[in-house]
């Protein structure tokens, strides 16, 4: 228990007695065996490239319903702009569905997983809303 505090909580430790190895109807090694595999932990840390910024511009081209494969087609441009870079993004039918279901407009503040396209909402980017109230109210 002493060598157990000392290494740290988060280590794993499996107590048996001595008692129960004797009493096991199996080998002592098996029985050692089995306890040891108790006590090993295995912890897997996953990696992902997100991209955050602001949505400047969205464009989503749809084909003609000239057929049924052709209403499922859409493709689209996507214009996010980073602290360090505004860049063009090419959208398929499912980062398209996704913009959609989180209904992105421009001047929000988005997430892109970039392993699986799904795309998150974070917020709006106020600073730039108000640059634009004033543009629209100069312009009246």
């Amino acid at each position: 228990m002493g060598m157990a505090q000392a290494l740290a909580s988060e280590t794993l430790f499996t107590k048996i007695a001595v008692s129960e190895i004797f009493s096991l109807k199996m080998s002592k090694t098996e029985a050692l065996t089995q306890a040891l595999g108790k006590s090993i932990g295995v912890r897997i840390k996953e990696e992902t490239e997100h991209i955050e910024g602001e949505v400047v511009e969205i464009q989503i081209d749809m084909p003609l319903p000239r057929s049924s494969a052709a209403r499922m087609a859409k493709s689209g441009k996507l214009t996010l702009k980073t602290t360090e870079m505004e860049r063009v993004y090419d959208l398929g039918t499912k980062m398209i569905d996704s913009l959609r279901k989180e209904t992105v407009t421009s001047f929000d503040a988005i997430t892109i997983d970039m392993a699986t396209g799904n795309i998150s909402k974070l917020g709006r980017v106020a600073a730039t809303e108000r640059g634009c109230a004033r543009r629209l109210s100069a312009l009246n």
